[in-house]
């Protein structure tokens, strides 16, 4: 099941876009973005009476992207859909209507990448090169990536398994994946937008001594 289709996100469903299509025409246009993980969109709410102020600051991009696991997290910490109503109805809005909210997902990312290359197997390689390049100090995800064959779309919940690897709350390793995939797509600036110093601004040390990356 995707995670709008989630019963919990009713409320909020409206404002937040999976259209690839969209998305695609978005980044063209505008080419910068910022990646938002749980913990900004906890800090937003929490200043929602100043959010349009908070809002000014983000002007480099009107694209604001979240990736799957991130709503699946946010679900996760408020599982009932009354409860995530009263808690993140109004911040949806307020972001909607000033920004262009997109969930990105394994198999939107596929998509966008389908959009620049014509062979369905590049897609899948580049996919895993870049996994492997960006989740390289983790031997365990390297190991499984190593070993997992990719040949088709049907194929990427297994590559999503590896990357959330022993846990659910592995958003920032999926923020800094899809932007380095995007990145790859010749769209950007990107900004990671994240509370997660160990989880983000760590991976973002290794990336930079990274000359494969580069």
């Amino acid at each position: 099941m995707k995670v709008l289709d989630s019963p919990v996100l009713e409320s909020v469903r409206p404002f937040i876009s999976d259209n690839t299509v969209q998305l695609y025409q978005s980044l063209n246009e505008h080419q910068a973005f910022y990646m938002l993980d749980n913990m900004i969109l906890t800090k937003f709410r929490k200043q929602i009476s100043n959010l349009p102020l908070l809002l000014q600051a983000f002007h480099q991009s009107p694209i604001f992207l979240i990736p799957d696991a991130v709503l699946e997290e946010s679900c996760r910490n408020i599982p009932t859909k009354e409860r995530y109503n009263d808690y993140y109805f109004e911040l949806f809005k307020q972001l909607s209507e000033k920004k262009q909210l997109y969930i990105l997902s394994m198999q939107t990312i596929y998509h966008l990448l389908e959009k620049g290359m014509t062979k369905k197997q590049r897609i899948l390689d580049v996919m895993k090169q870049l996994a492997l390049q960006a989740f390289r100090v983790n031997r365990d995800i390297i190991h499984n990536l190593e070993r997992c064959e990719l040949s088709s779309i049907s194929d990427l919940p297994k590559l999503r398994q590896i990357i959330l690897h022993n846990g659910n709350n592995a958003g920032e390793r999926f923020i800094c994946f899809f932007s380095l995939l995007l990145v790859h797509q010749y769209y950007g600036p990107a900004y990671i937008c994240s509370d997660d110093g160990k989880g983000v601004y760590t991976m973002y040390n290794t990336f930079v001594n990274n000359e494969s990356l580069s």
